[in-house]
């Protein structure tokens, strides 16, 4: 048998038979420790033997999520209280892991690995905090290196300093757009830094990215931008094109 990777397995045998989990670690040579949801936020963990598992194809992992869902209604439905929270709580966490299983397939599919050397600068506000690490952890597994802020500035380095470390060795930033962004002194400074830069004949690409309607610097205005307005994946997919192309 293939060295099976940890992550998300499907259990083909045994008595867990069916189900979809995360495969962590091992318990012995022979056995695995599968998570029930994601390791972060699971809710219980199985010792099944490794045997028994291998990576979900896209149909098993349709089929299963079709299944939880299906489970999850008709408890709803029927309103059998008696079920446990618990057994409740674990269907659901098998649920996500399924769903977000799915997402990375597609997004693989859709979208091949990129190859660029120095990290991708996002700069944005940090009201939009939880799109752009969605869009850092997307390119992440897309084969990128980028510079988050949150990732780079521990505690006790030189804010400035750091910042400045970064959009020197970066020659590629998203500038993500907002209402709070484009009024965000940090935000502004730094993509005046990097269009500097530019100006002065470095080889740089500033890549805007719309996330609401918002008045965009002028500085900006004549760059195409990529569209997360009317959703994430029509924004991301501008992004990897414009990246595609570096």
């Amino acid at each position: 048998m293939d060295e099976l990777d940890y992550g998300p397995v499907f259990v083909f045998q045994g008595r867990h038979k069916g189900r979809v989990l995360y495969y962590d670690d091992d318990e012995t040579p022979k056995t695995a420790i599968c998570y029930v949801g994601h390791p972060l936020d699971f809710v219980g963990a199985f010792d099944i033997p490794i045997r028994f598992l291998r990576e979900p194809t896209v149909d098993e992992l349709l089929k299963r999520r079709e299944e939880l869902g299906r489970e999850l209604t008709e408890y709803a439905i029927n309103k059998e209280w008696d079920v446990s929270p618990s057994e409740i709580y674990e269907l659901w966490a098998e649920k996500s892991l399924v769903s977000d299983t799915l997402y990375e397939r597609r997004m693989f599919g859709e979208f091949g690995k990129l190859e660029i050397e120095s990290e991708v600068f996002l700069c944005h506000s940090s009201a939009d905090k939880g799109r752009v690490r969605m869009v850092h952890d997307d390119l992440k597994n897309l084969g990128l290196s980028c510079w988050l802020d949150e990732n780079k500035i521990k505690v006790g380095d030189s804010i400035v300093s750091k910042i400045n470390e970064g959009l020197g060795a970066s020659k590629i930033m998203i500038a993500f757009l907002s209402k709070q962004a484009v009024e965000s002194m940090w935000a502004k400074k730094e993509w005046q830094s990097f269009l500097s830069r530019k100006l002065s004949g470095s080889e740089l690409r500033i890549l805007p990215a719309l996330l609401e309607d918002c008045d965009v610097p002028a500085i900006l205005a004549d760059l195409k931008y990529a569209d997360f307005r009317e959703g994430y994946h029509d924004g991301f997919k501008d992004i990897y094109k414009s990246l595609k192309e570096a």
